[in-house]
């Protein structure tokens, strides 16, 4: 592993990478909560029975909840950190899912993510050596051998499934199963929209078997000293795009509901915005972006030093002319570490010299402009305008939650939102501001 700060000029892009969470003890990672301005975890922690000690005092029921914030704010990031602190014998059992890896972000739907963790819960469990009375599994077994292996299209994947696996019954064999259920769903178009109709049209027998299995495995846990309660964590599913994101959490959320657990899934912010439908369902807990300046405009000086942090954990500070030049990079960031990391990206592609200068850094700011000019309409313009003059008063006109989605709008806690600093640069912004003022 590469030691940070990197010292050489040439190793900024090895450290600048935007598309990966940062595991829990990651060195560069830097703790946020505070910067994000009276923010603070105790809600998410309170609905899942949870104390400020990470001590699991009486953990609900069931569970759905929804983990929102903008792209690269960091949640995938916390959600690892999440998932640590919460997994242990005296507090949950995780089960830790990523969407955005393990499946198809662009072409995704519930059978996917389902199937996805049904694979992962028994990973997990084997991988603790937990086992399961192959009694609990026969739902399981029918489901697949009454609609899978007898279904004309899909019997080759099934003879597939019945070759690979180790075993005919228990564990190993459930697991082969949905691993390669799970792979036909992400790459393979011959079986992948035939196994979500039958998935779909078989649902409740699914959804009865699987939670058979939960209910198995929670009581083999508590056998074996765990607290015995499973807590799925499902990351990548803020990826979404619109229509894939509201008919995966709106349209589809009796299916997502159907199985009786714990469920925190990852979300964009804009869902929050859709005639209120997902907070009818779901319990919704919002990571605000970082609050380098409050909503007057003054400079928030933690959060400031804490955007900074992230810099020179990845690069050394005489990589950059001077304070001002990184200070340039994080005023334009809008407190997004992923936004702060490509314009030190765009930074580096800029620099005439083996150093990012004041010229490279007014370079980085114009690339990243560059890259919301290309969508921008002027309607978008005028209301970005709008949210920023008139506050309150324009939140929530049609038009704002695609802003929302691609960063050219920003929220923060407390409902308080800017549109993002390097917009604001952009010609169609200062004509539209100007027209609003005259």
């Amino acid at each position: 592993m590469m030691k940070t700060p990197v010292v050489d000029f040439w190793d900024i892009p090895s450290v600048t990478r935007h598309d990966q969470a940062l595991p829990p003890d990651s060195p560069l990672r830097v703790d946020t909560e505070e910067a994000r301005g009276h923010f603070s975890f105790q809600k998410l922690l309170r609905n899942l029975g949870v104390d400020n000690n990470y001590r699991l005092r009486k953990a609900p029921e069931t569970f759905y909840g929804i983990f929102c914030g903008h792209r690269g704010c960091g949640k995938s990031t916390e959600l690892n950190r999440l998932a640590q602190r919460l997994h242990g014998p005296e507090r949950f059992f995780v089960v830790a899912l990523d969407a955005a890896t393990d499946l198809d972000p662009n072409n995704l739907g519930f059978p996917d993510v389902l199937m996805a963790l049904a694979r992962e819960l028994v990973t997990a469990l084997q991988r603790e050596r937990i086992e399961i009375n192959e009694s609990f599994l026969h739902g399981l077994q029918d489901w697949f051998a009454q609609r899978i292996e007898h279904n004309e299209k899909t019997k080759a994947l099934a003879s597939e499934i019945r070759t690979g696996a180790k075993a005919g019954a228990g564990l190993p064999f459930i697991g082969e199963l949905f691993a390669q259920l799970t792979n036909s769903l992400r790459i393979n178009s011959t079986y992948k929209e035939e196994l979500r109709f039958l998935i779909k049209n078989t649902f409740s027998q699914f959804a009865a078997a699987f939670e058979r299995l939960i209910l198995a495995a929670e009581s083999e846990l508590k056998r074996q000293g765990w607290s015995g309660h499973l807590l799925f964590i499902v990351d990548g599913t803020d990826r979404l795009t619109g229509d894939d994101s509201r008919r995966f959490f709106i349209e589809d959320v009796h299916q997502l509901q159907q199985i009786p657990s714990r469920f925190l899934y990852c979300a964009p912010i804009h869902l929050l915005h859709l005639e209120n439908q997902t907070q009818q369902h779901f319990e919704h807990f919002i990571l605000p972006m970082i609050k380098i300046r409050e909503a007057d405009g003054e400079k928030n000086p933690q959060a400031w030093e804490t955007m900074r942090e992230m810099i020179r954990r990845r690069v050394d500070e005489r990589m950059f002319s001077g304070d001002a030049t990184l200070d340039r990079l994080v005023g334009h960031s809008g407190g997004n570490p992923r936004e702060l990391l490509r314009l030190v990206d765009y930074a580096y592609q800029s620099a005439e010299e083996e150093r990012i200068d004041p010229a490279a850094a007014e370079a980085a700011v114009k690339s990243l402009a560059t890259d919301y000019k290309r969508f921008l309409k002027p309607d978008d313009y005028a209301l970005l305008a709008r949210v920023d003059q008139q506050g309150d008063g324009a939140q929530n006109e049609d038009g704002v939650w695609p802003l929302l989605y691609n960063l050219a709008l920003l929220e923060y806690n407390a409902f308080w939102r800017r549109s993002h600093p390097v917009v604001r640069t952009l010609d169609g912004y200062r004509r539209a501001k100007d027209a609003q003022t005259s």
